[in-house]
């Protein structure tokens, strides 16, 4: 049954149904690669029961992509598991060739949406999160329904660990650890695990990656995400820092250091 009314999971001003991907045609892209955008939540609305906006995202993939090779550009502070388990699944029965590109942070369900890709590379800026399953409680709930929640969660942090460990090849039991610890990586240490197959550094135009104003750009966008990480409990400190403080910060310096150079001219 159609879903026509889904449920809020996350905060935001999307509306239901609203693709919260974008696509580029080849003629618009450095690499001349159809691209999709997921810059932002994977979904603010549960897909569970959803038959309307996972339809969507297929039939514009293979509209767009014309069954050709595709760049994902990923940039997201997670989401909705579901969604991204859909996605995931259908970019791996997609019949092209599909690269994955983190470019600032793929954090939480966003993992399982780089893990669609035939080949995963990583801005060496970027980082990557994998936690263990979690769901938003309200309302009252009883000992049986806590119960039942459990149980589900434990199946539901099963599959996450099968589907990392296809990837990887690390085992089970250490997946399992890494999320119990909620583990942020650089892309030296997604490459390292086997999360991604290459670093992509500022030299490697020829893999999208444009040096310094394209770096700053991710940071900035990284920096829009602070609010939806801040329940998570090991964020590296330079994510939670917001780029418009740390330019206002800079400036105040700048100013203060000026001040001090006059003084001493006046002194001198």
């Amino acid at each position: 049954m159609k879903n026509n009314n889904p449920i809020r999971c996350f905060e935001g001003t999307a509306q239901p149904h609203e693709p919260f991907w974008s696509f580029r045609d080849g003629a618009q892209t450095e690499s001349g690669e159809t691209e999709i955008e997921f810059y932002g939540p994977i979904s603010e609305f549960s897909w569970w029961g959803d038959e309307v906006t996972p339809k969507m995202f297929k039939d514009q993939l293979y509209a767009n992509g014309k069954n050709g090779p595709v760049t994902i550009r990923l940039n997201s502070p997670g989401g909705d598991l579901i969604a991204a388990s859909v996605i995931r699944a259908t970019m791996l029965d997609y019949p092209g060739f599909v690269t994955v590109k983190v470019d600032g942070l793929a954090a939480s369900a966003a993992v399982m949406v780089a893990l669609g890709g035939d080949r995963i590379l990583m801005q060496v800026s970027a980082y990557m999160m994998i936690h263990e399953a979690a769901v938003g409680i309200m309302g009252y709930f009883n000992i049986d329904d806590m119960k039942e929640m459990i149980d589900e969660l434990k199946v539901i942090n099963a599959g996450i660990v099968d589907a990392y460990a296809a990837k990887t090849h690390v085992d089970a039991e250490k997946l399992q650890k890494m999320m119990n610890e909620e583990t942020w990586m650089t892309a030296s240490e997604a490459v390292a695990y086997g999360f991604v197959d290459e670093i992509i550094t500022a030299g490697d135009k020829g893999k999208g990656d444009k040096g310094g104003p394209e770096d700053k750009k991710h940071k900035h966008e990284v920096g829009n995400f602070a609010n939806a990480l801040k329940h998570y409990v090991n964020v590296p400190k330079a994510l939670l820092e917001s780029p418009e403080e740390e330019d206002a910060v800079s400036v105040e310096n700048e100013r203060q250091v000026q001040r001090l150079r006059d003084e001493v001219k006046i002194l001198i």
